[in-house]
C-alpha cells in the first residue's frame, strides 16, 4: 500500500539510516562473545569447575575477559578451586606474594608454591626457585632454586629457562657459562618471553656465548620492547645512542628512555637525564635533566642520586643546595655507588653539607678506591702525598696515582708524572714522566698540558722546543689554568729562546693574578714597581704585592714590606715592614733578612738592636746575599750600642703622671703658697711625664707585651679606684674639690692605659 505524504511538502524526505561499519558489527559481536563465555565460566566456577575459577581469578587479577580489575574478586576466585588443584594453589601463592586481594604473607606464599610445585606445576617450580634464590619467605638457597629452575626448564616453561639462563649469564649458584646462559635464553626468547628476549640481546651485543652480533641484538631489543619490557626498550635507546646495529638516531634513543621511564623503569629516567644535559636528540636543558635525575633517584637508582648530588652541589639545573648534594650520595653511597662514595668524600673534605672531616673523608675514598672508582684512588694519593688525614707516604701515593692512570684518568696521571719527574716514591724518570704528561694532555687536562710545556720550555725528558712550549701554554690558558699564564708571562718576561715582551708579559701576570696566583700577582707588582710593559704605578704594585702576600707568596711578601719601609703606594710603616720582613725571611727569602737587619742597625720601625742586626746580617750572608758581608764588617767596627731602655721609660712615665695626679690634690686646698707649689710641680711632672712618653713612642711605636698588661692591670685599677671613690661620695662628708681631682684623674688615667693598648690592636688587626 502506498504511503500518502502530507499535501504541503513538494517532495519527499530521506528517512533516517543508520549504517553500522563490519569492523563495528564485529567488535560488538566479539563483546557479545566475551559476556557469553564469561557468563559460562562463572556459572561452570559455581558448579565447581577448577579451572573456570581460576580462569575468573586470572580475569579479575589483570583485568581481563570483559570484567574490571579486582584483587579481591580474583583471590576470592582463586580460593573456590580444589585444595589439591595445583593452578589454584599456584595462583593463591601468587596473590600472597604480591599483597593482591591478602595480606602479604612471603613464608604463605612459600608454602603455597611448594605445595603445587610438588604436584608437578612448572609455574609453581619456577617461582619457588625465585623464592629460594632471593630468600623469600624462605632461607636463601641457590643449589635449591637452581634444581627447580632445571626442573621447569625440561618442562619447557619459558619463565625458568630464562631464569636459569640469567644465573649462568651472572655466574650465580652455577659457574659462569655464557653458551649455558645462551641455551636457555634461547628456548625461552622462542616463547616469546620478553625478559630473555632482552638478555639474549645482551648475548649478542657484547659476544657473550655467541659470535657479536649488534644488529641481532637491535632485533631482540625491539622485541622485548613490543612485549612491554622496560629494559629492552631502554636497551634499544642505547643502541640508537651508540649507533650500534642500528643507524645512530638520537632522538629515537630519547624517546626509548623516556618511555621506559614511564613504564617505571628508573634507568630510562637517567638516561633521558643524561641526554637533556647534553642536549643529545632533545633540546639541553639543565632544568629538564634535574627533573629526570630526580625522577630515578626517587627510586633510589645510584646512578641518578649521584648525577642529581652534581646538580645540587653545582646549582645545575636546581638551586645550588650542598645539604641536599651531600645527602644524595650519601644514598648513593649506602647502595655502594663508588662515585657516590668518592663525592661523600669530598663533601667532608671540604665540609660541604656535612662538618669538614679529613679522617672521615680519606675512609670514603679508600672505601670507594677499593670499588675500583679511579677519581677515588686519585683523591686519596693526593691525601697520602702532603698527608691530608693520613700520614704522608710517597710511595703509597704514586701506587694509587698509577691504579687510577691506567684507568685513564687524567688528574692522576698528571700526579703520577710529578712523582717521575722528582722521582717521590718512585725512581726518578722524566722520559716516563712526559709518557704521563702526554697522556694526560692529550685527554685536555690543564695541568698536564701546562707540565708537557714545562718539559719542552727545559729540555727536560724531551728535546728543548721553547715554540712548542708557548704553544702548550696557550693551550693550557685555554683550558682556564691561570699557571699555564704564569709560565708564559715568565718566558716573555725573561725573553729566555723567545722575543722579549713586557706588555705581553704583564698583560698574562694579571690575567692569571685575577684568577689567584701569588706568583703572577708578586709579578705583576714589580713590573708596575718597575715600568716594565707599563707606566711605573706605585698604588698598583702596592696592591698586587699584598695581594701575592695574602696568598702566600714569599717574594710578594718581602716585597710588601720594602712598599711599607719606604711608602711606597701607601703611609710609610717601618714597623709594619719589619714585621714582614721577618715573615719573609721565615718563607726563606734571605734578601728578606738583610733589610730587616738594616732596620735594626738604624733602629726604624724596631728597637735599635746591633746585637739583632749582627743575626739578621749572619743569616743574609749564611745566602751569599749581596750587602750582607758588608753590613757585618760595618758593625763589627761600631761597639755594641746600649739597648734603648723603653719599658723603663714607659714606667717611669706613668710613675710620673701617677706623682702628678696626687700632687695636683693640694691645687684645691691650703694657703695660696701651697697650692702654688702644688700647681707648679703637678704641671712640670705632668709636661715631664708626656715628654717621656711621646719620645719613647717615637723611637718605639709598638708596646711590648708585658707593657699592654702592665697598662690594662693599671687601667682597671685606676677606673675601679674612681668608681669606688664616685660611689662613696658625700657618705660621711661632704664632698670637696680635691675628691673630684682624684676621680677625674683616676678615670681619665685608666681610660689612657686602656685606650692605648686598644689602638694598637686595632691597628695590628687593620695591618
Amino acid at each position: 500500500m502506498a504511503e500518502q505524504y502530507p499535501h504541503n511538502q513538494s517532495e519527499p524526505q530521506q528517512p533516517d539510516v543508520v549504517v553500522f561499519s563490519p569492523e563495528l558489527l564485529k567488535l560488538a559481536d566479539t563483546h557479545r562473545r566475551r559476556q557469553q563465555y564469561l557468563e559460562e565460566c562463572r556459572q561452570a566456577a559455581d558448579s565447581g569447575d577448577c579451572a573456570a575459577a581460576v580462569q575468573m581469578g586470572v580475569n579479575y587479577l589483570y583485568g581481563t575477559g570483559g570484567v574490571q580489575k579486582d584483587p579481591d574478586q580474583a583471590f576470592y576466585w582463586f580460593s573456590q578451586s580444589a585444595p589439591d588443584d595445583p593452578v589454584g594453589l599456584y595462583w593463591q601463592a601468587v596473590c600472597y606474594d604480591s599483597g593482591a586481594g591478602v595480606k602479604m604473607d612471603p613464608v604463605r606464599a612459600f608454602a603455597l608454591f611448594k605445595e603445587s610445585a610438588d604436584m608437578g606445576y612448572a609455574p609453581a617450580m619456577s617461582d619457588l626457585g625465585v623464592c629460594y634464590e632471593n630468600g623469600q619467605g624462605t632461607e636463601k638457597d641457590l643449589a635449591k632454586a637452581v634444581s627447580l629452575y632445571e626442573k621447569a626448564a625440561d618442562m619447557n616453561y619459558p619463565q625458568a629457562q630464562c631464569n636459569l639462563g640469567a644465573l649462568y649469564y651472572v655466574g650465580v649458584g652455577v659457574p659462569k657459562d655464557y653458551a649455558s646462559a645462551v641455551h636457555y635464553l634461547s628456548l625461552a626468547a622462542e616463547q616469546r618471553l620478553a625478559r630473555a628476549q632482552y638478555l639474549l640481546g645482551l648475548c649478542y651485543e657484547f659476544g657473550n656465548g655467541v659470535e657479536e652480533d649488534c644488529k641481532k641484538a637491535v632485533l631482540l631489543y625491539g622485541e622485548a620492547a613490543k612485549g612491554d619490557s622496560a629494559d629492552g626498550l631502554c636497551a634499544l635507546g642505547v643502541m640508537y645512542y651508540l649507533g650500534k646495529g642500528v643507524e645512530e638516531d638520537n632522538e629515537k634513543a630519547a624517546d626509548c628512555f623516556r618511555r621506559a621511564g614511564e613504564m617505571g623503569l628508573a634507568r630510562g629516567w637517567h638516561l633521558l637525564g643524561r641526554c637533556y644535559d647534553n642536549g643529545y636528540g632533545v633540546a639541553e636543558s639543565a632544568e629538564m635533566a634535574a627533573q629526570c635525575f630526580s625522577r630515578a633517584a626517587d627510586q633510589g637508582y645510584p646512578d641518578a642520586l649521584y648525577r642529581l648530588g652534581l646538580c645540587y652541589a653545582y646549582g645545575h639545573g636546581v638551586s645550588r643546595d650542598a645539604n641536599k648534594a651531600a645527602d644524595c650520595f650519601r644514598r648513593g653511597a649506602e647502595a655502594g655507588h663508588a662515585p657516590s662514595i668518592c663525592q661523600l668524600g669530598l663533601c667532608y673534605e671540604a665540609g660541604r653539607g656535612v662538618p669538614e672531616d679529613i679522617g672521615r673523608a680519606a675512609e670514603l675514598y679508600e672505601q670507594s678506591a677499593r670499588l675500583g672508582s679511579p677519581e677515588a684512588q686519585c683523591n686519596l694519593g693526593v691525601l697520602y702525598r702532603y698527608g691530608g688525614g693520613v700520614s704522608r707516604d710517597m710511595e703509597k701515593a704514586a701506587e694509587l696515582f698509577a691504579r687510577a692512570a691506567d684507568q685513564d684518568y687524567p688528574r692522576a696521571q698528571f700526579f703520577l708524572g710529578l712523582h717521575y719527574e722528582h722521582g717521590q716514591g718512585v725512581e726518578k724518570d722524566m722520559a716516563r714522566a712526559v709518557q704521563l704528561y702526554t697522556r694526560a694532555a692529550e685527554q685536555n687536562y690543564p695541568e698536564g698540558v701546562r707540565a708537557l710545556g714545562v718539559c719542552y720550555e727545559g729540555g727536560l725528558g724531551v728535546e728543548k722546543d721553547p715554540q712548542k712550549a708557548v704553544s702548550l701554554y696557550r693551550r693550557a690558558i685555554d683550558l682556564g689554568d691561570e699557571a699555564a699564564a704564569y709560565c708564559l708571562a715568565n718566558l716573555y718576561f725573561a725573553g729566555r729562546d723567545i722575543p722579549q715582551d713586557y706588555p705581553q708579559a704583564l698583560a698574562l701576570y694579571e690575567k692569571a693574578a685575577a684568577k689567584g696566583h701569588p706568583g703572577a700577582q708578586c709579578q705583576a707588582g714589580y713590573c708596575y714597581e718597575r715600568g716594565l710593559g707599563c707606566e711605573k704605578d706605585a698604588d698598583k704594585a702596592f696592591f698586587y704585592y699584598g695581594k701575592g702576600a695574602e696568598n702566600g707568596d714569599d717574594t710578594a711578601t718581602n716585597n710588601l714590606a720594602f712598599c711599607y719601609e719606604h711608602g711606597l703606594g701607601c703611609a710609610p710603616d717601618p714597623a709594619r715592614a719589619a714585621k714582614l720582613y721577618e715573615k719573609a725571611g721565615n718563607m726563606g727569602v734571605p734578601l728578606a733578612w738583610k733589610n730587616l737587619a738594616l732596620l735594626y742597625e738604624k733602629g726604624i720601625g724596631v728597637e735599635k738592636d746591633l746585637d739583632q742586626a749582627r743575626k739578621y746580617f749572619t743569616l743574609a750572608k749564611e745566602h751569599n746575599v749581596p750587602g750582607a758581608a758588608e753590613g757585618l764588617e760595618r758593625l763589627s767596627a761600631k761597639p755594641a750600642a746600649p739597648k734603648f731602655p723603653a719599658t723603663a721609660l714607659r714606667v717611669t712615665g706613668v710613675l710620673l703622671l701617677g706623682l702628678a695626679a696626687f700632687l695636683g690634690i693640694g691645687i684645691w686646698g691650703g694657703v695660696p703658697s701651697e697650692r702654688l707649689f702644688s700647681g707648679v710641680f703637678t704641671l712640670l711632672f705632668a709636661a715631664s711625664a708626656g715628654f717621656i712618653l711621646y719620645k719613647v713612642n717615637q723611637r718605639q711605636p709598638r708596646l711590648p707585651k708585658g707593657v699592654c698588661i702592665l697598662y690594662i692591670v693599671l687601667g682597671v685599677l685606676l677606673i675601679l679606684a674612681g668608681i669606688l671613690v664616685l660611689l662613696t661620695l658625700g657618705e660621711e662628708a661632704p664632698p670637696e674639690a680635691a675628691d673630684y681631682w682624684f676621680i677625674g684623674c683616676t678615670l681619665l688615667g685608666g681610660d689612657v692605659l686602656l685606650g692605648r693598648v686598644l689602638r694598637q690592636k686595632k691597628g695590628m688587626q687593620k695591618k
